[in-house]
């Protein structure tokens, strides 16, 4: 008796072993990107329902000039990446803290209520203290980086 072996089945198994790929996208190795400069600071708003949450910085080496940044991942946020030309990228995270509404109610007082923080949780990448991950593109491929930011404790005053 032969063992016959149909063309579908040989197609099904290349088509589960395929879809069984990884789950989590895998990091380009250390050394990759260089970064003179990978920092976070927090803020909160000068008036009380103004928003709280962080600001990156992140200095591209000049040498890394054919490489885009896209996304910052922090803690569990995410927020997509400004860059001013000169390899200096930024990112805002609003954390959804200090946000608050004034509700008018009929017939009663103005209520003040908190208001529920925006989804901008992120659930790609499993991060700790100052863990980060930055999405770039090279050469038409996105990459994934992990990089450690610093607390940045400037402070910051308006002119």
């Amino acid at each position: 008796m032969k063992l016959l072996i149909s063309p579908f089945a040989i197609v099904s198994v290349i088509i589960l072993i395929s879809c069984g790929g990884q789950k989590k996208p895998m990091f380009e190795k250390e050394g990759t990107l260089t970064f003179q400069k990978a920092t976070y600071s927090k803020w909160v708003a000068g008036v009380k329902g103004g928003g709280a949450g962080y600001t990156v910085n992140l200095q591209l080496d000049p040498k890394d000039k054919h490489i885009q940044l896209d996304s910052l991942y922090f803690e569990k946020y995410s927020t997509s990446l400004v860059g001013n030309g000169a390899g200096l990228y930024s990112g805002f995270i609003d954390n959804g803290q200090n946000k608050e509404i004034l509700m008018p109610v009929y017939g009663e007082e103005q209520k003040v209520k908190e208001v529920p923080s925006p989804e901008n949780i992120q659930t790609l990448f499993e991060l700790t203290g100052n863990e980060a991950v930055v999405s770039y593109t090279q050469d038409g491929i996105i990459k994934y980086y992990k990089l450690y930011l610093t607390l940045d404790n400037t402070l910051e005053f308006p002119r």
